[in-house]
């Protein structure tokens, strides 16, 4: 069974499809869930200790692995895929319901 989380965006990384302060819901995610790009995701950042990104996966990499990026127009606004390479579907938690 999963569950709902509430979610308030930190920063403008996802801006201009959500605003600093908005709150979203997402559905916890588990190994059976498949995901597609234009998903919008909560995932586990991979090199900060319990800090949690919302992200859209941009493309699946051949092996599975997720590319996720921030919708920001300026690259060096969002700190995302494109700093830390692709992220394995674990460390996503959960997904937009939106």
């Amino acid at each position: 069974m999963t569950r709902n989380l509430d979610v308030r965006i930190q920063g403008d990384s996802m801006w201009p499809t959500f605003t600093d302060g908005q709150m979203l819901t997402f559905q916890e995610t588990n190994s059976q869930t498949t995901f597609e790009v234009g998903d919008v995701v909560l995932a586990l950042h991979p090199l900060k200790v319990d800090v949690l990104m919302v992200k859209r996966i941009h493309r699946i990499e051949p092996d599975g692995r997720l590319f996720l990026t921030g919708d920001q127009p300026d690259p060096t606004s969002s700190e995302d895929s494109h700093n830390f390479g692709p992220l394995p579907v674990s460390n996503v938690r959960a997904r937009w319901t939106g």
